[in-house]
């Protein structure tokens, strides 16, 4: 992903959660909007007057019986005076109305919302962008920065009077308000877990780029090493069997030999390059090859392969079987008495490269570095080892090889 692409998703995350993080703070308005304010509404009329009328009516209706009605009445009378004068205690007779309940409140709902998830949008900002400043990116210089951002937010945030007027904090009696401060606190324990959370994720994605990159460094030199190495032996050798089939006039087979020789070449220096490649691209480099070590032994060397086409179409590191043919040629005796016998063959997910022991009179040194090399990069490309077995009679490498990735 480029930088540019990355900002754009940053942004848009960080967005969201600064959406979601403002709702959340102010969840409590949203809930007075939802539920509204259900108070009972005051009798236009006062209740005395209602009751009096209604007194009037019935004494004027059955005079005879207001003697016995007297007490009931006063009882009524009474309480309805208790009430009305608590009526009008509370609020001379109307009805009390919360400022979130008048059109301004619910506005200022939408203002306070807007305000902490601009307020979120800027602190999560900071603490996800990488600032060209190696100084500011350190993750506690972003915390002071948040917290530099809230205190002056705080003098500029909402506030609803109680007469339903929208005010800043600053402009305010008492600059200390309990929920704002919650408010903003919350925001600010937010943002910062978040920011800590997104360093790790960075720190470790960094790391795993680090880590890729130094890998196909390791794999570049692995196989500038092995070109370096196959190209001097093999070219040495070429040469003079190239000259050898000239000195005899054997001009055809000179002819095969100078094809076999650039097809030769030219695997090694294509498929050099790459990364991995298929067991039948290797295989199809190994008739070559082959043919030029055939040439060169002349019938004191067979090299036998047996690999089933099911395995064609499977992954492995390049010139990885090459370097074991030229292993077992460079530590065995090859004579006409005793000629040496290399098996290829195909076996579960291991290409099996196999071949007597027979030890030259005078060994030539080995490091060992050409087999720790091989199996450094079947670990690297195919995930596993090569396996390199040795007995008394046999010397055997089993190749890792993978199905292809799609």
């Amino acid at each position: 992903m480029t930088q540019t692409g990355r900002r754009y998703r940053n942004l848009a995350i960080n967005s969201l959660i600064a959406i979601v993080l403002a709702v959340v703070l102010n969840f409590s308005y949203l809930v007075f909007i939802m539920v509204g304010n259900h108070s009972e509404p005051t009798p236009k009329e006062p209740i005395r007057t209602q009751m009096e009328h209604s007194s009037t009516i019935e004494q004027q209706e059955s005079p005879t019986e207001e003697a016995q009605y007297t007490p009931a009445i006063d009882s009524l009378k009474r309480e309805v005076i208790i009430r009305e004068e608590s009526i009008r205690a509370s609020g001379n007779g109307r009805q009390y109305n919360h400022p979130l309940s008048t059109p301004i409140g619910r506005w200022f709902i939408l203002l306070d919302i807007f305000f902490y998830g601009l307020l979120s949008l800027l602190m999560l900002t900071i603490m996800t962008s990488r600032w060209r400043n190696r100084k500011i990116n350190v993750y506690g210089i972003r915390l002071l920065m948040c917290a530099l951002l809230l205190v002056v937010f705080y003098f500029i945030s909402p506030q609803l009077s109680w007469r339903g007027d929208v005010v800043l904090t600053a402009n305010t009696r008492y600059l200390l308000n309990p929920m704002t401060i919650l408010k903003m606190t919350a925001a600010f324990a937010v943002c910062a877990l978040y920011g800590k959370i997104y360093e790790l994720v960075y720190a470790k994605q960094v790391v795993e780029m680090e880590n890729e990159k130094l890998k196909n460094e390791n794999l570049s030199w692995q196989y500038n090493t092995l070109v370096n190495q196959v190209n001097p032996h093999f070219l040495f050798n070429s040469l003079n069997s190239l000259s050898m089939l000239v000195r005899e006039q054997k001009n055809g087979d000179a002819v095969t030999y100078i094809g076999q020789m650039s097809d030769t070449y030219r695997y090694i220096i294509e498929e050099g390059k790459a990364e991995r490649t298929t067991v039948e691209n290797e295989l199809r480099f190994l008739d070559a090859y082959r043919y030029l070590l055939e040439i060169r032994y002349a019938g004191k060397l067979h090299i036998e392969v047996s690999v089933g086409r099911e395995y064609y179409s499977h992954e492995l590191p390049p010139l990885s079987i090459q370097p074991l043919i030229e292993n077992a040629v460079k530590h065995n005796t090859i004579t006409s008495s005793k000629p040496l016998n290399i098996t290829i063959k195909g076996e579960d997910d291991y290409i099996v490269v196999s071949n007597p022991i027979s030890p030259k009179i005078e060994p030539e040194e080995s490091t060992g570095i050409g087999l720790d090399n091989l199996s450094s990069r079947c670990r690297l490309i195919v995930g596993r080892p090569a396996e390199i077995i040795r007995t008394e009679k046999e010397f055997i490498v089993k190749l890792p090889i993978n199905r292809p990735s799609k």
